[in-house]
């Protein structure tokens, strides 16, 4: 629990987060995940990335995530559902790189 910092790598989610930029996150238990929040998710395959939520599934604790910019975003599909035990963080400060 708590809150994490984290660097912006790569476009897949430009052009709301580029590459340089910084996120704060929070941890809370309190929070309910919705359509469009953007979450700091550890990954099996590809590690620590950044996402949105396209798609919640019923259960509340499972998401369909995936980048803003579809040309350079590993496809939905390929990341699969994460589940809440995942997520390091929902994103609740956006700072942008010089």
């Amino acid at each position: 629990m708590g809150l994490g910092f984290y660097k912006v790598t790569g476009d897949s989610m430009l052009p709301s987060y580029c590459s340089g930029d910084y996120v704060l996150t929070s941890r809370f238990n309190a929070f309910t995940f919705k359509v469009g929040d953007v979450l700091v998710v550890r990954h099996a395959r590809y590690g620590n990335i950044i996402k949105r939520i396209e798609r919640v599934e019923e259960d509340g604790s499972t998401f369909l995530i995936a980048g803003d910019n579809t040309l350079s975003s590993t496809d939905s599909d390929a990341l699969g559902l994460v589940s809440i035990k995942q997520v390091l963080g929902k994103v609740i400060w956006h700072i942008a790189a010089p």
